[in-house]
């Protein structure tokens, strides 16, 4: 299921393996950012943003600006989509750019990719150094699937712009452990309690090729995607190819959650 090896995808285009190659304009510590949910005046979960922002930023050094509420309100917002990024700069400047999030409705589909790899420090958090990630995932609509799984050692450490989430057959949801390179998730520590709440038990776990195997249900969260479900992965066959339990009760949870997490910005 899990078919690439990401030592030998990274060998032939850095000279030490596994880690992805720098220039100067996107060294990883020249800035941090998150991406929320944007309704034209709103933004979603900044309070939780804010504070992953804030450790991010202190892991790669980057001073925090006491007045950021005040900096993101004043600071001009570029571009047009549903979704915000916010990025704090070393310089302590503050962008806000819009993007469209592009998704298709579940089920999706999903192919196995390298997961980027940096140095310890910088590994996790979200940083200047991000086109590994949107690599992985225009790789993954050039194959035409909707999403890419990264891989690392063997075992799904994250998702492309996502997070992914099994249902294992004894009935406990898994999640990545973020030692294996993972973003927390704002999404995710939004549903934990819902997904417990439910009855289902949720877990850090590596997330290898037997335990995906065995999984009744694979789902992703995300900023972007919301909600889904996967039907497949790398050609194949996940779950039961329908929606099950785990989805429903994230997807109920997201949308009511969402609803009273608005913050105004404009």
């Amino acid at each position: 299921m899990i078919c690439c090896e990401p030592r030998e995808c990274f060998e032939a285009e850095n000279p030490i393996p596994g880690l992805v190659s720098m220039n100067a304009d996107t060294a990883p510590n020249s800035s941090v950012f998150t991406t929320l949910r944007w309704n034209g005046t709103s933004v979603a979960w900044l309070d939780k943003h804010l504070e992953r922002l804030e450790k991010h930023a202190k892991r790669l050094s980057i001073d925090w600006p006491v007045n950021i509420s005040e900096k993101i309100t004043q600071a001009k917002i570029d571009g047009h989509g549903n979704l915000c990024r916010i990025q704090l700069n070393r310089d302590g400047t503050i962008q806000l750019r819009l993007r469209e999030s592009n998704y298709s409705k579940s089920p999706l589909t999903a192919v196995s990719h390298p997961a980027p790899r940096f140095l310890q420090v910088f590994q996790g958090a979200k940083h200047a150094d991000w086109e590994g990630y949107s690599k992985a995932r225009q790789t993954s609509n050039e194959a035409g699937a909707d999403i890419a799984l990264l891989v690392h050692n063997g075992a799904v450490v994250d998702g492309d712009h996502c997070t992914p989430i099994i249902l294992d057959s004894d009935g406990v949801a898994f999640s990545p452990s973020l030692d294996g390179g993972g973003v927390d998730s704002i999404s995710l520590a939004v549903l934990v309690p819902a997904i417990e709440k439910a009855g289902i038990p949720f877990r850090r776990a590596k997330l290898t090729e037997n335990l995906l195997g065995r999984a009744n249900e694979l789902i992703v969260v995300g900023t972007g995607v919301g909600v889904a479900w996967l039907s497949e992965i790398d050609g194949q066959r996940i779950g039961s190819g329908t929606p099950g339990r785990l989805y429903e009760a994230c997807k109920v949870a997201f949308e009511s959650e969402l609803e009273k997490a608005w913050t105004q910005l404009r």
